[in-house]
């Protein structure tokens, strides 16, 4: 059933502050990551505690930019959202970064994936970001406080209004 108020239905407070959609957890990432330079995930962003409810749809949304160590090479960075509890959210995808004839330039990034959890829990989220089969860079995911990266997560209502999303 879709978060809306029939007619001749009465608007509860509940309808008035969760209306979809909205913010259920935030992250900032205002400083460098650690150099990324193996297939050991490390930690970008952690958001605030939220409670996910089954039976809801939560919208995962990062924008970031990427910067690859060397000159005149093209690779592939890995990033994954994760539980708190270490629980896969999400592989979101392996993204291209290449740097022409200088090193250390950022490539913008923009994630965003759409999914239901299979059962009520409350957590944090975590971005994570590793090598990809077969990559000899290092990277870094670039941040500063004036172009912080950002993960967000948005409930966007009730998962049956979209079939088929995976769950979580």
């Amino acid at each position: 059933m879709p978060d809306v108020v029939q007619p001749g239905r009465v608007i509860t407070s509940e309808l008035l502050t969760y209306r979809s959609p909205f913010v259920v957890a935030h992250g900032a990432q205002t400083a460098n990551s650690a150099a990324i330079n193996s297939a050991t995930e490390v930690t970008v962003i952690t958001t605030s505690s939220a409670t996910f409810l089954a039976g809801r749809a939560y919208r995962f949304e990062f924008t970031g930019l990427i910067q690859h160590a060397t000159a005149s090479l093209v690779d592939l960075c890995y990033l994954r959202l994760r539980r708190g509890n270490n629980a896969s959210i999400r592989d979101l995808r392996s993204v291209v970064v290449a740097n022409r004839a200088t090193a250390n330039r950022n490539v913008g990034v923009e994630l965003s994936v759409t999914c239901t959890p299979a059962a009520t829990f409350t957590d944090t989220v975590i971005l994570t970001a590793s090598w990809d089969t077969g990559s000899t860079a290092t990277f870094t995911v670039a941040a500063t406080p004036s172009t912080p990266g950002l993960l967000t997560v948005w409930d966007v209502g009730p998962a049956s209004d979209m079939p088929g999303l995976g769950t979580f």
